[in-house]
């Protein structure tokens, strides 16, 4: 069996590309098995492309079945996997890890209004709402304060206004970032 592994921390990235190995195996008429691995055979003697998003389904027990199978296997994961479980592939297994760009980690460390104007370059705004929600959430959760508290449910109102009015996202984060963090 073929084996392909997507992981990393850029889940827009894997997830575009698990998505063109789903649409790919449907335009060829494989069967296509989701989160089970299976050994026995298609029905109809098709090509099987098995996807695995629950990564404590692999393991070298199941490893050591996948090998005797036939047809493609594409492991998903939307984190950066282990070099420990990256040893449990077998040596011809294909790895793509997507990385977000180091600029990303570096303003959601320091969110700074011309960093934010950086990654703008080659992200959306859309994206980097949810990034500064995500670096927000992971804080409150570490240290529950009223400022975060109100910068989370500032944000949440941005991301309804952008999408019921005329409002521009860009210039809401904008005015976010200069409010909260100039």
């Amino acid at each position: 069996m073929k084996i392909i592994l997507l992981h990393g921390d850029d889940t827009k990235k894997s997830y575009e590309r698990l998505t063109k190995f789903i649409n790919e195996a449907k335009k060829r008429g494989w069967e296509i098995v989701n989160d089970k691995i299976e050994d026995t055979r298609s029905l109809f003697d098709l090509e099987k492309l098995i996807i695995i998003r629950d990564i404590k389904l692999v393991d070298e027990k199941s490893i050591n079945l996948i090998n005797k199978l036939a047809g493609t296997l594409v492991i998903y994961s939307e984190k950066r996997l282990s070099q420990n479980f990256l040893k449990i592939l077998p040596n011809d297994a294909k790895i793509e890890k997507f990385e977000l760009p180091i600029l990303i980690w570096k303003f959601l460390d320091n969110f700074n209004i011309k960093l934010f104007h950086e990654l703008l370059k080659t992200t959306t705004p859309e994206y980097l709402l949810a990034m500064i929600s995500w670096k927000l959430k992971k804080n409150y959760l570490k240290n529950q304060n009223e400022k975060t508290a109100s910068q989370i449910q500032e944000l949440s109102e941005i991301d309804i206004k952008a999408k019921t009015t005329d409002s521009n996202l860009l210039d809401l984060l904008d005015l976010f970032l200069i409010k909260n963090y100039s």
